[in-house]
């Protein structure tokens, strides 16, 4: 166990195994890719039940473009918080969410 300097108390340090802050920068960044094209994919499935479908869109829609909302928040905060600020299983955590953000949001659109 390794102290934290801000406050003295007891942190969980990363086995070696596990990616370092600039890693998991890095793949923040590559999530706000995912998220990118994760958008242009559910705006595809959107336009698409629009001129097949019944042409309207239902609250399912809403969700997974709130969803990619949801992801580039969270990676966009994991990439860029200072390593002061945002604990490293925070931050672990911040990445692989925006990642299932990513896979989430055309599904959810793919639903309605």
């Amino acid at each position: 166990m390794t102290t934290n300097a801000h406050d003295g108390r007891p942190t969980a340090a990363p086995t070696p195994t596990s990616p370092s802050v600039r890693a998991l920068r890095v793949l923040a960044g590559g999530s706000l890719l995912a998220l990118f094209v994760s958008f242009v994919l559910t705006v595809v499935v959107v336009l698409e039940d629009a001129i097949s479908g019944d042409g309207r869109s239902g609250v399912f829609v809403d969700v997974a473009f709130w969803t990619l909302a949801a992801g580039a928040v969270t990676g966009l905060a994991a990439a860029v918080a200072p390593r002061a600020t945002l604990e490293y299983r925070v931050r672990a955590v911040a990445v692989t969410a925006a990642w299932a953000l990513a896979v989430i949001a055309p599904l959810v659109a793919l639903v309605d």
